[in-house]
């Protein structure tokens, strides 16, 4: 195999870095420049990088190589991060995506011995580096890395430019709305107004009149005309959005609209035109309301051509840490907050909970991190007692008043007796221990290292784990 590592980041922890690489068979170089450290990390089949983690500079050669790299460069990594608990926030979706394993190093001060960096070069085989669909367009972005996204990304992206209706089925929260003004960016409509209507936010006896707008004295309280969402829409796009909460006349009307680009005002016999698009969005599969008879088939069928099931949040946790720091950064600015730097348990807390209410939950949460942020530092103790709970805190804690509890260390004994019984279980071979956790066996062993459980000499390696 080869025996050349690249390092990117500090100088002095380089040196550092070297003075350890010098009792290893591995040689160790510097890259100082993105372009060219890209060109000979491309010409090695599957190179070794390992990553100052704390270099927090949006713009520097560590931020702009990992970027490259994130965006496909290069196929296949083996990707070390070496710094202290905390990720730049600016990095952190990146070093999440494509880190093996993590070395602590805290002010540049015990790095690690050569024979467990040895053991991590040698054993490493390599990570492929994640595919990622990406739409820019007008102001508008979504970037995914979840496969189960991909197919329903480039389908919506061949879809957009023809004028046809859209059906988006999936739970709340799921992004319904953003991929519908997606959609709208890039089709040839989007000069032309977005309108979105959320009819479960709205009494039944006035979605009619939200929709396709009122007359003068059509019901009490009409002291004047008003315009329908199909009509401010213009040649523009209309978002219907919990289509699954109008009743039978509503849908009568809604598909007369389709059919024959008509409309009526509630109050008027005149038949209007609709030139909108019309982008339709539901919480539940609209088969199960034909099924019970809520729901009229030839309008379930003229919805159907062209439908789209989004993935919650739970099945494409590849986008999760990406998501969520893209938030931050939204969120930070909004509030006039600095946050600068992300704990790493901050993250795997993140990926323990379910996410039932999906991005719209995801940001919520964040947002309260972010406002109770201090020293521009995320860490778990920012995070809700909800997200903690849901993975972490076994039933005795739950039960204790909130005050009491110390969040890190209370969530790192659980996890010590999550591992500790999980390795009695499988008679202490870390292997089969890291299959049944539905982790790698380099994951287990970061844990176990983070922990406490095991120190760093791989002679130690198989001994069991102390009670």
């Amino acid at each position: 195999m080869d025996r050349t590592a690249w390092f990117v980041g500090d100088e002095i922890l380089s040196q550092r870095l070297g003075q350890i690489f010098h009792e290893t068979p591995f040689c160790l170089r510097h890259i100082s420049d993105a372009e060219s450290g890209l060109t000979e990390l491309a010409a090695t089949e599957v190179p070794i990088l390992l990553v100052d983690s704390r270099s927090s500079h949006p713009n520097n050669v560590t931020a702009s190589l990992l970027r490259k790299i994130a965006d496909g460069a290069l196929p296949v990594i083996n990707l070390f991060t070496i710094g202290d608990d905390f990720y730049p926030t600016s990095l952190a979706a990146i070093l999440d995506l494509l880190a093996i394993d993590h070395f602590l190093c805290r002010d540049g001060q015990g790095l690690t011995d050569p024979h467990r960096l040895l053991e991590q070069l040698t054993t490493s085989v390599g990570r492929a580096t994640p595919k990622c669909r990406h739409i820019q367009a007008f102001g508008m972005e979504l970037r995914t890395y979840a496969p189960e996204f991909f197919a329903i990304v480039d389908d919506i992206v061949r879809v957009a430019s023809r004028d046809v209706t859209i059906l988006l089925v999936g739970e709340t929260g799921t992004g319904k709305t953003t991929l519908a003004k997606i959609v709208h960016s890039i089709s040839s409509r989007r000069g032309h107004p977005f309108q979105h209507l959320a009819c479960g936010a709205l009494p039944s006896d006035l979605i009619e009149s939200e929709l396709f707008g009122h007359t003068r004295g059509a019901f009490t309280g009409a002291d004047r005309n008003k315009i329908g969402r199909f009509q401010a829409a213009g040649r523009g796009t209309l978002l219907l959005d919990e289509v699954d909460v109008l009743d039978l006349k509503q849908q009568t009307k809604l598909l007369k609209v389709i059919e024959e680009g008509e409309y009526e005002m509630v109050g008027s016999t005149e038949a209007r035109k609709s030139e909108a698009r019309l982008i339709v969005a539901s919480n539940i599969k609209l088969q199960q309301l034909v099924d019970n008879g809520k729901f009229r088939l030839d309008l379930y069928y003229r919805l159907n051509v062209l439908e789209f099931l989004l993935p919650p949040l739970r099945e494409r946790m590849l986008d999760l840490v990406p998501l969520a720091m893209q938030f931050v950064e939204e969120l930070a600015q909004e509030h006039g907050i600095v946050v600068n730097r992300v704990h790493r348990d901050f993250l795997e807390a993140l990926r323990a909970h379910d996410w039932p209410g999906n991005l719209r939950e995801l940001k919520n949460h964040l947002r309260r991190a972010v406002l109770f942020c201090d020293n521009e530092e995320l860490t778990i103790n920012e995070l809700s007692h909800k997200v903690i709970q849901s993975q972490f805190a076994p039933a005795a804690l739950r039960k204790q008043p909130e005050s009491s509890w110390k969040l890190v260390e209370r969530v790192a004994q659980s996890e010590k007796e999550m591992l500790r019984a999980a390795l009695e279980a499988n008679d202490n071979n870390r292997t089969q221990t890291a299959k049944a956790l539905g982790i790698s066996r380099v994951g287990l062993y970061k844990k176990l290292r983070r922990l406490g459980l095991i120190d760093d000499d791989p002679a130690t390696a198989t001994e069991p784990i102390p009670a």
